[in-house]
């Protein structure tokens, strides 16, 4: 094959006849000039080993037709692969062997845009009674069917639908699975025989499809099992005929490694995932208080319902596969609690994946995904984690997770506040943001306190809880004690305040990681001496402030205002407390502004990870010049950066500077960016001046070539 792909001239249909007339349909390729290559069940009868009485081979370019030699065809029954030598044929006798490659069994590996080309029956037109050819561009992993030497393709685009053919029509489409016939008529029934390739080199032979494997799982022999069984007469013959050599000296298939799911998800048991029955809803975030913990749920915490606006009821009928469900409702109204009980409703035997922000790339195409037929629900705990990474989640990687073999679930919760600032019309760099959010089913829900249908049914069974100014989770997890003690500590003591104002700018800015202790105490002691130069702002002083706040203190709970966090190298971490932070955001009245002078100060700490975050962050409040500062940290690692720095230039900067945007757009471009080749035609042909029509159409063919 050349690096063009695989020539269609190539590709052959086997048409086998057997005793009675019946005949088998299946799919070849010309290795050689004079000889194709196919599987052995399209020339031999797997249950009665009769070998056909006559072959036909045409070709799929242009309909010729070729004259096998029946006496010297050999059909392996060993590893289910056939050569037939061809006498005449209206084509070159001479044609470039394939290259013949092996795959390494003995570790995990991706090998991606796997080939072939072959007569699935999903392309037969029942009406004009023709067969047309399927290309597919499948996906191996490579341990998959390793203890019975096979290889297993999924093609993630092709979807085919049921596929019938009449037992009065006397041909069997082959695809090879125990007891022919049934399966056969599938909808990959006379893809067998057909030719895979990975990076130009042959791997293996399309033989057998088990739907249990998934609608578009084919399995395939590979060469290295092919030169093994050599041994065994017929295999020899086949090998022989195709001029493969000695197994250990068949090239690698090249791959890419599987990351260990242990770094791609935040919840994981004995590296897979765990049951949503195995689980609680502490463990996926909800803040535990004296009533229930990780260890305890389930024995003095009972659930209540979620009546108002039907909520619950709502949110069980839409946790259906493939469509994101989101839970939107106010900081501490028990949106995790009221999640997981849908869940655990109605999909305990699902597995749960929470992903790590910035993860979705690998995690899109990871085998435990792709490669099972398992359910698997998609848990998004505080959605917007995951939307403003270098790596965010957004409607095409949506929509491949949830195209996976088995059914996929996906249920996330947000904040309002968050919702507001993600949801507001920013134009185009947060469009994908926004496209999630529209297609997303959206259920809100309010405090307990909301309602008083609710609120009465709260009060019922916590009756020595105090409901009469607060919701139910509110008051369980401490947090208007802890909200009130923040807001008087602005006053009573500023350094405790401005510990815990910190941590939540630090979140407000858009950084995803936990705020180091050092860097904490070093911002509110800066902060200290700006805003009351007259208090004496003492490292030691500071740091029983942040004692003080990450304690949880009598009356709230078990939470405190600055929650807890081992980074890598053993320093505490630290982030606020989630009502803090909404308070802050305008949850329960204005927002309080970030301090300028805070963007700054913590883009200083940011590495690129961290400063695309902010740049998305600043963009969304509308603080451009951050927002291209920080964009510009980020874009030496990041493509998205450099477009996002592009579209900051160009549209939001008065004037604009459009070659800047110009050059980051095509460094973005370099790095097969293709809103930035989109972009880059629209510049040249609306925005520069003159208009350079002949750039703009070359970059908008090079984006239409992407696709």
């Amino acid at each position: 094959m050349s690096n063009r792909g695989i020539s269609i001239t190539r590709v052959v249909a086997v048409l086998g006849t057997f005793a009675n007339r019946r005949e088998r349909f299946g799919s070849g390729y010309l290795v050689g000039g004079r000889l194709v290559l196919t599987a052995g069940h399209c020339i031999r009868d797997k249950a009665t080993g009769e070998s056909a009485i006559g072959v036909r081979v045409v070709r799929a370019s242009d309909g010729a037709t070729a004259t096998p030699n029946l006496d010297k065809m050999v059909a392996a029954s060993e590893v289910d692969v056939a050569a037939i030598p061809l006498t005449d044929a209206p084509w070159e006798p001479d044609l470039q062997r394939p290259v013949f490659a092996r795959v390494d069994r003995s570790h995990s590996g991706i090998l991606r845009d796997c080939e072939a080309i072959g007569y699935a029956l999903f392309q037969r037109d029942p009406d004009q009674r023709t067969r047309h050819t399927a290309e597919l561009h499948g996906t191996i992993y490579q341990t998959d069917e390793s203890e019975i030497g096979r290889l297993l393709m999924r093609e993630p685009q092709v979807r085919p639908g049921h596929s019938t053919i009449s037992d009065k029509e006397a041909i069997i489409f082959a695809c090879g699975g125990k007891g022919d016939p049934p399966s056969s008529r599938g909808p990959w029934g006379g893809l067998s025989g057909a030719l895979v390739f990975h990076s130009g080199n042959a791997i293996g032979v399309v033989v057998e499809h088990h739907p249990r494997q998934g609608d578009s799982a084919v399995q395939l022999v590979g060469f290295d099992r092919i030169a093994a069984a050599a041994a065994e007469p017929a295999t020899h013959r086949v090998s022989e005929a195709l001029g493969l050599p000695a197994v250990e000296t068949l090239i690698w298939a090249s791959a890419e490694p599987v990351n260990p799911l242990d770094g791609l998800v935040e919840l994981s048991v004995n590296g897979d995932l765990p049951h949503v029955s195995d689980l609680n809803p502490y463990r996926l975030g909800a803040t535990p208080s004296a009533y229930g913990n990780r260890e305890s749920y389930g024995l003095r915490d009972p659930y209540v319902p979620r009546s108002h606006n039907s909520v619950d009821d709502r949110l069980k009928d839409a946790v259906v596969p493939g469509q994101m469900v989101l839970l939107i409702g106010p900081s501490k109204a028990g949106k995790t609690r009221t999640a997981f009980e849908a869940i655990r409703d109605r999909w305990p035997h699902a597995y749960l994946l929470a992903p790590v922000p910035g993860a979705w790339s690998s995690l899109a195409g990871h085998p435990r995904l792709q490669n099972t037929s398992d359910p698997i629900l998609i848990w998004l705990d505080d959605l917007q984690r995951y939307l403003t990474v270098t790596d965010p989640l957004n409607p095409s990687l949506l929509m491949r997770l949830t195209r996976r073999p088995g059914p996929t679930i996906v249920l996330a919760t947000l904040r309002q506040e968050a919702r507001n600032l993600l949801s507001r019309d920013t134009g185009e760099l947060t469009r994908d943001t926004r496209l999630l959010l529209d297609e997303a089913t959206q259920i809100g829900m309010g405090r307990t306190s909301d309602d008083s249908v609710e609120q009465a049914a709260a009060q019922c069974i916590y009756p020595s809880e105090d409901l009469s100014t607060a919701g139910l989770a509110e008051q369980l997890a401490g947090a208007p004690k802890l909200l009130a003690d923040y807001n008087d500590s602005l006053y009573a003591d500023p350094l405790r305040y401005l510990v815990v104002r910190v941590s939540i700018d630090w979140v407000r800015v858009g950084i995803p990681r936990p705020v180091p202790e050092p860097d904490l105490i070093m911002l509110a002691m800066e902060a200290l001496a700006s805003e009351h130069p007259y208090i004496d702002g003492a490292n030691k002083q500071a740091h029983k402030a942040v004692i003080k706040m990450r304690t949880p203190s009598e009356g709230s709970g078990r939470a405190a205002a600055l929650i807890t966090h081992w980074i890598s190298d053993r320093t505490r971490g630290y982030r606020p407390f989630g009502y803090l932070t909404a308070a802050d955001d305008g949850q329960n009245g204005n927002a309080r502004p970030i301090p300028t002078e805070f963007w700054y100060e913590a883009l200083k700490r940011a590495d690129s990870r961290d400063a695309f975050a902010m740049s998305v962050a600043a963009y969304q409040r509308e603080n451009i010049p951050v927002a291209i500062s920080a964009a510009k940290k980020a874009a030496a690692e990041s493509a998205n950066a450099r477009f996002n720095l592009g579209f900051l230039l160009e549209t939001k900067l008065d004037p604009p500077d459009l070659r800047e945007a110009r050059r980051w757009y095509e460094q973005a471009a370099a790095a097969d960016h293709i809103g930035a080749k989109f972009n880059l035609g629209n510049l040249l042909a609306d925005t520069w001046d003159p208009p350079d029509l002949p750039g703009a159409r070359r970059w908008y063919e090079r984006a239409a070539d992407a696709g």
